[in-house]
C-alpha cells in the first residue's frame, strides 16, 4: 500500500472531522453492539457490524486530506461479492 497504517492514522487525526465524530459517537455504541453479538453468537449481526466498521473505516480515509486509498479493484469485486452471498442466502 502507499500510505502506511501509521502515516495515514497521523494524518487522519489532523484533518478528518469524521474521524473525530467516529471516535466519539460510533465507536463506543458500535462496540457495545459487537461485544453483544459475540457474547450472543449472534453471526449475522457480528458480521453487519464488521462490514459497516469497514465502510466507515474507508470514508474516513476518504474524509482525510489528502484522501487515502486502501481500496482497489480486487477489495471492491470482493465486497460486492460478499453482498451478493449474503443476498442470496437470505
Amino acid at each position: 500500500k502507499k500510505v502506511s497504517s501509521t502515516s495515514g492514522m497521523e494524518t487522519s487525526v489532523r484533518t478528518s472531522a469524521l474521524l473525530r465524530h467516529r471516535a466519539a459517537s460510533v465507536v463506543p455504541e458500535r462496540l457495545a453492539a459487537m461485544e453483544k453479538a459475540i457474547l450472543g453468537r449472534d453471526f449475522e449481526s457480528f458480521g453487519t457490524i464488521t462490514m459497516q466498521d469497514s465502510n466507515q473505516f474507508h470514508a474516513t480515509c476518504l474524509d482525510t486530506y489528502p484522501p487515502i486509498f486502501y481500496l482497489n479493484d480486487t477489495s471492491r469485486a470482493v465486497i460486492h461479492t460478499i453482498h451478493r452471498i449474503n443476498d442470496a442466502a437470505g
